[in-house]
Protein backbone atom coordinates (compact mmCIF):
# COMPACT_ATOMS: atom_id res chain seq x y z
CA UNK A 1 0.00 0.00 0.00
CA UNK A 2 2.69 2.48 0.90
CA UNK A 3 4.62 1.65 -2.28
CA UNK A 4 1.44 2.11 -4.40
CA UNK A 5 1.18 5.62 -2.58
CA UNK A 6 4.78 6.32 -2.92
CA UNK A 7 4.28 5.74 -6.86
CA UNK A 8 1.68 7.80 -7.44
CA UNK A 9 2.56 10.91 -5.68
CA UNK A 10 6.27 10.39 -7.67
CA UNK A 11 3.77 10.34 -10.80
CA UNK A 12 2.32 14.00 -9.33
CA UNK A 13 5.80 15.64 -11.18
CA UNK A 14 7.11 13.07 -13.54
CA UNK A 15 4.90 13.95 -15.77
CA UNK A 16 6.54 17.43 -15.72
CA UNK A 17 9.59 18.65 -16.29
CA UNK A 18 11.31 19.97 -13.44
CA UNK A 19 14.77 21.03 -14.39
CA UNK A 20 13.20 24.52 -15.42
CA UNK A 21 12.34 25.05 -12.01
CA UNK A 22 15.38 23.78 -10.58
CA UNK A 23 17.48 26.48 -12.91
CA UNK A 24 15.13 28.80 -11.49
CA UNK A 25 15.54 28.65 -8.38
CA UNK A 26 19.60 28.52 -8.98
CA UNK A 27 19.17 32.03 -10.40
CA UNK A 28 17.29 33.38 -8.27
CA UNK A 29 19.10 32.30 -5.30
CA UNK A 30 22.85 33.82 -7.24
CA UNK A 31 21.14 36.57 -7.73
CA UNK A 32 19.91 36.81 -3.88
CA UNK A 33 23.20 36.21 -2.82
CA UNK A 34 24.89 39.12 -5.19
CA UNK A 35 22.32 41.17 -3.46
CA UNK A 36 23.34 40.09 0.17
CA UNK A 37 26.93 40.63 -1.14
CA UNK A 38 26.50 44.11 -2.10
CA UNK A 39 24.48 45.01 0.78
CA UNK A 40 27.18 43.16 3.27
CA UNK A 41 29.43 45.75 1.21
CA UNK A 42 27.64 48.75 1.38
CA UNK A 43 26.33 48.23 5.44
CA UNK A 44 29.96 49.47 6.36
CA UNK A 45 29.74 52.88 4.35
CA UNK A 46 25.77 53.16 5.16
CA UNK A 47 24.28 52.86 1.46
CA UNK A 48 20.93 51.89 0.91
CA UNK A 49 21.02 48.09 -0.34
CA UNK A 50 18.97 46.80 -3.03
CA UNK A 51 17.61 44.28 -1.12
CA UNK A 52 13.44 45.24 -1.08
CA UNK A 53 13.97 44.70 -5.17
CA UNK A 54 13.75 40.56 -4.74
CA UNK A 55 10.42 40.54 -3.74
CA UNK A 56 9.32 42.31 -7.05
CA UNK A 57 11.73 40.36 -9.29
CA UNK A 58 11.13 36.91 -8.05
CA UNK A 59 8.11 36.63 -5.72
CA UNK A 60 4.14 36.65 -6.70
CA UNK A 61 1.82 39.40 -6.50
CA UNK A 62 0.22 37.52 -3.40
CA UNK A 63 3.05 37.38 -1.32
CA UNK A 64 4.10 40.90 -2.54
CA UNK A 65 0.63 42.06 -1.22
CA UNK A 66 0.92 40.19 1.96
CA UNK A 67 4.49 41.78 2.36
CA UNK A 68 2.56 45.25 2.02
CA UNK A 69 0.17 44.55 4.49
CA UNK A 70 3.15 43.27 6.80
CA UNK A 71 4.75 46.72 6.47
CA UNK A 72 1.37 48.88 6.97
CA UNK A 73 0.87 46.88 9.89
CA UNK A 74 4.51 47.47 11.51
CA UNK A 75 4.14 51.62 10.45
CA UNK A 76 0.98 51.44 12.88
CA UNK A 77 3.06 50.32 15.43
CA UNK A 78 5.29 53.64 15.72
CA UNK A 79 8.77 54.29 15.60
CA UNK A 80 11.63 52.46 17.88
CA UNK A 81 9.35 49.11 18.05
CA UNK A 82 10.94 46.28 15.79
CA UNK A 83 7.53 45.19 13.91
CA UNK A 84 7.27 41.52 12.22
CA UNK A 85 10.45 41.21 10.54
CA UNK A 86 13.26 40.55 12.87
CA UNK A 87 14.73 37.82 10.61
CA UNK A 88 15.11 37.46 7.11
CA UNK A 89 13.23 34.81 4.54
CA UNK A 90 15.90 34.95 1.98
CA UNK A 91 18.46 33.99 4.23
CA UNK A 92 16.99 32.37 7.18
CA UNK A 93 18.58 34.58 9.84
CA UNK A 94 19.27 38.41 11.19
CA UNK A 95 22.54 37.52 9.16
CA UNK A 96 24.62 36.22 6.67
CA UNK A 97 27.52 34.99 5.46
CA UNK A 98 29.45 32.38 3.52
CA UNK A 99 25.67 32.06 1.55
CA UNK A 100 25.31 28.39 -0.49
CA UNK A 101 22.52 26.58 -1.80
CA UNK A 102 22.78 23.25 -2.05
CA UNK A 103 20.83 20.04 -3.15
CA UNK A 104 17.63 21.91 -4.67
CA UNK A 105 14.86 18.86 -6.04
CA UNK A 106 11.45 19.37 -7.29
CA UNK A 107 9.51 17.26 -4.54
CA UNK A 108 5.75 17.68 -6.35
CA UNK A 109 4.67 20.02 -9.26
CA UNK A 110 1.65 20.18 -11.45
CA UNK A 111 1.53 22.84 -14.77
CA UNK A 112 0.90 25.99 -12.19
CA UNK A 113 2.62 24.93 -9.46
CA UNK A 114 5.64 23.64 -7.62
CA UNK A 115 7.32 22.62 -4.31
CA UNK A 116 10.81 22.73 -3.93
CA UNK A 117 12.93 21.91 -1.38
CA UNK A 118 16.72 22.58 -0.73
CA UNK A 119 19.38 23.29 1.72
CA UNK A 120 20.25 26.98 2.55
CA UNK A 121 24.23 27.58 3.92
CA UNK A 122 24.05 30.76 6.19
CA UNK A 123 26.88 31.76 8.44
CA UNK A 124 27.57 27.81 9.17
CA UNK A 125 24.51 26.30 9.09
CA UNK A 126 22.04 24.10 6.66
CA UNK A 127 19.26 25.26 7.09
CA UNK A 128 16.27 23.16 5.15
CA UNK A 129 14.15 25.05 3.39
CA UNK A 130 10.78 24.52 1.23
CA UNK A 131 9.62 26.58 -0.96
CA UNK A 132 5.93 26.88 -2.77
CA UNK A 133 6.27 28.36 -6.07
CA UNK A 134 3.26 29.35 -8.85
CA UNK A 135 4.04 29.88 -12.55
CA UNK A 136 3.02 33.62 -13.00
CA UNK A 137 3.69 35.60 -15.80
CA UNK A 138 5.44 32.94 -17.11
CA UNK A 139 8.01 32.68 -15.08
CA UNK A 140 8.01 30.43 -11.84
CA UNK A 141 8.04 32.68 -8.90
CA UNK A 142 8.57 32.12 -4.71
CA UNK A 143 4.79 32.23 -3.22
CA UNK A 144 6.18 31.00 0.34
CA UNK A 145 9.20 30.38 2.27
CA UNK A 146 9.02 27.84 5.18
CA UNK A 147 12.05 26.88 7.54
CA UNK A 148 11.13 23.50 7.42
CA UNK A 149 14.37 23.18 10.34
CA UNK A 150 12.38 25.58 12.86
CA UNK A 151 9.07 24.48 11.47
CA UNK A 152 8.46 28.56 10.29
CA UNK A 153 5.61 29.30 7.92
CA UNK A 154 6.59 32.65 6.40
CA UNK A 155 3.05 33.05 4.84
CA UNK A 156 0.72 31.83 7.68
CA UNK A 157 2.75 33.20 10.18
CA UNK A 158 2.90 37.07 8.14
CA UNK A 159 -1.32 36.18 7.75
CA UNK A 160 -1.81 35.68 11.44
CA UNK A 161 -0.15 38.81 11.99
CA UNK A 162 -2.13 41.13 9.98
CA UNK A 163 -5.03 39.43 10.59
Amino acid sequence: MLAVIALLLGACSRGHDTAPVVERVNDVYASVFEHYEFALQDSVDGTASPLDALDSMYCTADWNALLARVKYQDSRLGEGVMGFMDADYWVMGQDWQYLALSDVKVTSMTDTTATVELNLHNCGQVIPVRLEMLLEADEWRIDNFIDVKNDFDWKVIMKEYVD
